[in-house]
């Protein structure tokens, strides 16, 4: 007689547990050799719950503010989210997360065999509107699917966000927070929102910290990390290289600190024309990332401020808490959650063309607009919250 005939796979394994992992040991039976009959880190799920994302990473992250308030919703979840293999790294790395999929022909298969309690889709895009509609569930989709042919919103939250796409005035007429609109699509309580939360291991926490500290030969002095990119789509999201040169000069005759230059390796001709403005005495830095988003993640946890645009390192200070400057021109600032004051935003009060999401050939646009000495007054103060954070740690250390 067979093990399965024995009932021994039903005895041996507990597919309730939300550590198992079926092609391979669990964290704990590697970690003190626990096996499922007297496992003591047992942790039981009760409902299958799949979150379909396949936007730019950024607005993966953002998205991960979400993942309280459907915890919430449900009993003991499990918690499945499908995603762009960009941004299965990041995914992974998110608290609350279960099991990360990529969108693949595999990953499909996992979907459509993965006997959901409920689904949630909240991207207005036709993959994941279609995805939705097709993933087998207990109930109807949350956010979006498809319904004869086309983007159907699953109640009317999700419909104010579909409008809000589909015409530019209602657009730059938002006031509220992307998770704002989201947690009403959930049904949930707008405020407080919680920042979303990543995992950042050891190692590459040490490395980061070893990378920063050869670079400025173990100066102790604050460091401001400047993200110096922007992307493709949107350019005008960031300063130029010289305006990003002016300021970390200008920062440096105000402050005692050290200048980060950090981005992807994208960013390496940017990069080196802000570093040959010089002077090069050694006060600014450029620290790229090649490819790793969690060695990204790990190097801003290095930082004290960050200032950056409106691209991904803005989503993963809001989840490291990591006080920050962010400059607004092409894209909505409403939009972005300022966490209690974690994120200052700013952008030009010259121009009434912002969150136009487009570029313009504008001399004079909303990033060259920007007052420098305003930003690093901006920094200045982002400073002292951060010092103030310090003090307050420092005091309940010695409490």
């Amino acid at each position: 007689m067979g093990p399965a005939a024995s009932g021994w796979v039903k005895k041996m394994i507990n597919f309730a547990c939300r550590h198992y992992k079926a092609a391979k040991p669990c964290v704990f039976n590697k970690l003190d050799g626990s096996e499922c009959p007297s496992c003591t880190h047992a942790d039981e799920f009760k409902e299958r719950i799949l979150f379909i994302k396949l936007d730019a990473i950024g607005d993966v992250l953002r998205s991960a503010s979400l993942l309280p308030a459907i915890i919430a919703r449900h009993e003991r979840p499990y918690i499945t989210w499908l995603t762009l293999q960009e941004s299965l790294e990041l995914v992974g790395m998110m608290r609350h997360v279960d099991e990360v999929i990529a969108l693949s022909e595999v990953g499909l298969c996992r979907v459509v065999s993965g006997a959901w309690d409920c689904v949630y889709s909240l991207s207005n895009d036709l993959p994941s509107a279609s995805i939705a509609a097709t993933a087998p569930a207990k109930q109807p989709p949350v956010g979006y699917s498809i319904a004869d042919g086309v983007i159907k919103p699953s109640n009317a939250a999700a419909h104010t966000w579909l409008e809000m796409a589909a015409f530019d005035r209602l657009k730059r007429e938002n006031t509220r927070s992307y998770q704002s609109h989201m947690l009403a699509i959930l049904g949930a309580r707008a405020a407080p929102v919680p920042p979303p939360a990543l995992r950042i291991d050891d190692e590459r926490r040490d490395k980061a910290r070893q990378r920063i500290s050869a670079l400025f030969d173990g100066s102790t002095r604050p460091r401001v990390a400047v993200n110096i990119g922007a992307g493709t789509r949107w350019p005008k999201k960031m300063l130029s290289a010289g305006q990003i040169h002016d300021y970390a000069r200008l920062l440096i005759v105000r402050r005692d600190v050290d200048v980060v230059l950090v981005g992807s390796a994208a960013e390496v001709k940017k990069a080196d024309a802000i570093m040959r403005l010089g002077p090069n005495d050694g006060r600014i830095r450029a620290a790229l990332t090649e490819s790793s988003i969690a060695d990204f993640v790990a190097l801003l946890d290095q930082m004290d401020i960050l200032l950056c645009g409106d691209t991904l390192a803005l989503h993963i200070a809001t989840a490291i808490g990591l006080p920050t400057v962010a400059l607004f021109g092409p894209t909505s600032a409403a939009e972005i959650e300022d966490f209690n004051g974690l994120i200052v935003k700013t952008r030009t009060p010259l121009l009434e063309c912002l969150a136009c999401y487009g570029d313009c050939a504008k001399h004079d646009n909303c990033m060259s607009l920007l007052d420098l000495r305003e930003l690093v007054e901006l920094t200045i103060g982002q400073m002292e919250r951060a010092a103030r954070k310090l003090r307050r740690k420092s005091v309940r250390k010695s409490a």
